[in-house]
């Protein structure tokens, strides 16, 4: 077998980031979050989706379909909040504590706001809140508890909220 010959004047592949309005080629000196950067794989949005609806189904079986939607909504703004915009820092060893005052929303596509991966975590609460006050026929509690947690997880999204923290909760302080 012969191994395909490279010329040396090939350049390494451009890796590309998507932002609002267009794509821009990722400047080679910056480093890569492997905390975040899964979600820029192929398939991350599917499984996201898949598991939602997976979540869904099993409800639907214990419960009618409309208020099915209502829990996994419920369900759903619950661990998001949580993952998103709670918990800071990344696993990851080699970030040797660069993302520690961070939680993961901000580090999403480095911080850059309007990108397709934050359009498209701030639509799915949207769309599950749709699906559950639709699902629930409109009733009273089940919409005040469902828009209360769309609220919740939208203004969390919002580029003005970016590292804020209100009142101080879950700020992150170190001693000298």
């Amino acid at each position: 077998m012969s191994t395909p010959v490279t010329s040396p004047r090939t350049p390494p592949p451009v890796k590309l980031d998507r932002v609002s309005g267009g794509v821009y080629p990722r400047s080679p000196n910056v480093s890569v979050n492997k905390n975040v950067e899964w979600i820029n794989s192929k398939g991350a949005w599917t499984f996201y989706l898949a598991l939602i609806f997976l979540n869904w189904i099993l409800l639907s079986t214990v419960m009618s379909p409309g208020y099915a939607w209502t829990y996994v909504h419920l369900i759903h703004g619950v661990l998001t909040y949580y993952l998103l915009h709670w918990h800071k820092g990344s696993p990851i060893d080699m970030d040797q504590g660069k993302y520690d005052k961070l939680t993961f929303w901000e580090q999403l596509d480095d911080g850059v706001q309007n990108t397709t991966n934050r359009k498209f975590f701030t639509a799915v609460p949207v769309v599950l809140f749709l699906l559950a006050t639709h699902g629930s026929d409109y009733r009273r509690q089940p919409l005040g508890v469902n828009f209360a947690v769309v609220l919740v997880l939208v203004i969390a999204k919002f580029s003005g909220m970016h590292k804020v923290r209100l009142f101080g909760i879950g700020e992150v302080k170190y001693s000298s």
